[in-house]
């Protein structure tokens, strides 16, 4: 079985000059807890909800959760971004795909072919795949 088969083509992505807490929103809206990031079609960086939990766990104890969803506002994807980004083409067997998320302790990558971004593959991807393959080896 092949990416391409278990990838989810309706990618939410995120721009490098997104404001952080307007990702927080959306990663709460959508279920969600990363995105790739975007200039034009070129995949630049990844943002994942554990890059941005240091940033919110910084501030002071004693704010409201409320202030320190605001005090997010005045900083970037671009400044929280993973920028080395470790992707898949849709040709990838997903038992393959599923050794380079172990490997790399990630949970979601980018599909991409001639460096344009094609869909999304998550663990929860994966397993459902795997879960459904008779004669995968992993």
């Amino acid at each position: 079985m092949k990416v391409s088969e278990v990838m989810n083509t309706q990618v939410i992505t995120a721009t490098p000059e997104q404001r952080i807490c307007d990702i927080i929103e959306i990663f709460q809206e959508k279920g969600i807890t990363g995105v790739p990031v975007v200039e034009g079609e070129k995949v630049v960086g990844m943002l994942s909800k554990k890059d941005i939990v240091p940033l919110i766990s910084s501030f002071e104890v004693d704010y409201e959760p409320l202030d320190k969803l605001k005090k997010t506002c005045s900083y970037h994807v671009k400044d929280y971004m993973q920028k080395e980004v470790i992707s898949v083409p849709p040709v990838e067997p997903v038992e393959s795909c599923a050794m380079r998320m172990i490997n790399n302790n990630i949970n979601r990558l980018p599909v991409i072919e001639s460096g344009c971004l094609l869909g999304i593959v998550t663990r929860g991807d994966i397993l459902k795949a795997l879960a459904s393959c008779g004669n995968c080896e992993i």
